[in-house]
């Protein structure tokens, strides 16, 4: 796997960092690298964002906001947060996840820290978390991105994320603050040298990008900063049926004509398999009088069955 060496770019917005993503899923070779960001929350590919985030909070400290193409739960990442990109043509999802993880969980045996995974995507030491990770998939390949909490502002942090108290509850703490660590309490070292063990750890085999690679990453970089891709999550018709499951939040909001569905929208903080809008597509004219779907919804929400779609759907199971 190549390491991409982004020092000469300094601290970027999150938007250059998904560019970087999406610009290396379509050359060949796989792929890992390092991000330092400014203050944001960055949502998943199908939050709601009011739901989730003070932005009241964000503007007045000047936090960015961001959409990322992974599903998954919102997060809030500064200057004191060291995130990772690792991405692969070869590897199939789960050997994704293990080799990744498994990558950051050895750097930091070596530091003397003996981390633990956790849940769907999670890794905590002595309990707490700090680092969350969140995965997507393309027709090109698969990439796997996580943060790690090294001297995060955790004040700040508990300030713009607002998760619902169920969510809160399903995961059985009483507040974003209650759950996370940071690991500059665990170690004697700075940010800076943090950063560089860890680079050094994975800059096994290293890529510098060309100055026209640069300007095709620049181009999709303005994509993620476009007002139509970071709020594209309102609820625009009458019918709205939510849960949350063990494998996170679905919102279902569409229009009904005599019982037949003539839109729909999916929405939440669920992984998406494949792209979601396909699953939206197939529920067009489908009557809610069916006892089957049409497609098979595993393919598309991860770990949740047709029969839970169903019902939720014609809302025999919601929290509405």
């Amino acid at each position: 796997m190549k390491y991409i060496n982004l020092k000469k770019y300094g601290r970027q917005k999150d938007s250059f960092y998904f560019a970087l993503e999406k610009y290396l899923l379509t050359i060949d070779g796989d792929y890992s690298f390092l991000w330092t960001v400014f203050p944001a929350v960055i949502i998943g590919k199908h939050q709601i964002i009011n739901q989730e985030i003070n932005q009241q909070a964000l503007e007045k400290n000047n936090i960015g906001l961001f959409r990322r193409q992974s599903g998954g739960g919102a997060v809030y990442s500064d200057e004191g947060c060291i995130k990772y990109t690792f991405i692969s043509k070869t590897l199939s999802k789960d050997d994704l996840y293990f080799y990744s993880l498994n990558k950051i969980k050895d750097f930091l045996k070596i530091l003397g820290l003996d981390a633990e995974f956790s849940g769907r995507n999670d890794i905590l030491i002595n309990g707490y978390k700090f680092s969350g990770n969140a995965y997507y998939q393309t027709k090109d390949g698969r990439v796997l991105h996580g943060t790690i909490l090294f001297d995060t502002d955790l004040g700040k942090m508990s300030k713009v994320l607002t998760p619902t108290k169920e969510k809160l509850e399903s995961k059985g703490v009483k507040s974003v603050r209650s759950r996370v660590t940071n690991l500059s309490n665990l170690v004697n070292l700075s940010r800076e040298e943090f950063i560089c063990l860890l680079e050094k750890y994975l800059n096994q085999n290293e890529k510098n990008l060309s100055i026209e690679e640069e300007k095709i990453i620049n181009n999709y970089k303005k994509e993620f900063e476009t007002i139509e891709w970071i709020y594209q999550d309102k609820l625009i018709y009458p019918e709205i049926k939510r849960k949350r499951y063990n494998f996170g939040e679905v919102v279902l909001n569409y229009q009904l004509h005599n019982g037949i569905i003539k839109a729909m929208k999916v929405l939440g903080d669920f992984f998406e398999k494949e792209e979601v809008n396909q699953l939206e597509k197939s529920l067009i004219n489908f009557d809610l009088k069916s006892l089957e779907l049409p497609i098979d919804v595993s393919n598309y929400i991860e770990n949740m069955t047709n029969e839970e779609f169903l019902n939720l759907l014609k809302g025999q199971d919601t929290n509405e």
